[in-house]
């Protein structure tokens, strides 16, 4: 007999984890091992447990959740990682793939989708579930698409918001100009905007 999938949730919202591990618990073949609230939990929890499949929110208090799934996939390919996100936009699935995630899938998403999701995951196969209206609805209000930026790319916008120029983050850094400046073409297209006058305003509007 085949064992259960081993499951940890990692979420900083209490009611939608007790609610997935409400879905989870129906399923014979699901066996939610854990629930943690940020990375420092879950790096803990996997001192000691060896999940097959976590369940990441993509963005929580103080952790970035396609970074750490850069980091899992990096140093634990072998666990399966399905993103979840209030967030439905094209732009969330794309950098969701680029993370190397094996699924998303919004928290809007019903019971049995999540756990047919799951299976499809778990047998090989990755599933990133369609956002509604994923043809228009790709713009968030209030600057949420920050949460979108690389560490580096937060660090290059403090730089671009001092007046450095590429060649003088690049020296700052002891990166190439290259670089910087593929740095700051991601930035721009992760939050959407035409130029660095664009870029400065919104930072300062952001806090970043």
């Amino acid at each position: 007999m085949k064992e259960n999938y081993k499951v940890i949730i990692v979420d900083d919202h209490q009611l939608f984890a007790d609610g997935m591990v409400r879905i989870l618990a129906d399923e014979d073949d699901f066996e939610v091992i854990g629930i943690c609230n940020n990375s420092t939990e879950l790096y803990h929890m996997l001192n000691n447990h060896k999940p097959d499949l976590i369940m990441l929110d993509i963005q929580m208090g103080g952790t970035n959740g396609l970074e750490l799934c850069c980091d899992l996939k990096k140093t634990m390919p072998q666990i399966k990682v399905i993103l979840i996100s209030m967030f439905e936009s094209i732009n969330v699935v794309n950098e969701g793939k680029n993370s190397g995630a094996n699924g998303y899938i919004p928290k809007t998403t019903d019971a049995a989708l999540v756990k047919k999701s799951i299976r499809e995951v778990m047998e090989g196969r990755d599933i990133f579930v369609k956002p509604i209206n994923s043809e228009t609805k790709v713009d968030l209000e209030g600057g949420s698409y920050a949460f979108l930026l690389s560490k580096r790319e937060r660090e290059i916008i403090l730089y671009i918001k001092k007046g450095f120029t590429s060649k003088a983050t690049a020296e700052e850094l002891n990166i190439s100009q290259f670089t910087v400046d593929t740095h700051r073409k991601n930035i721009l297209k992760k939050l959407k905007l035409n130029s660095l006058k664009e870029l400065i305003s919104y930072a300062y509007e952001n806090n970043l």
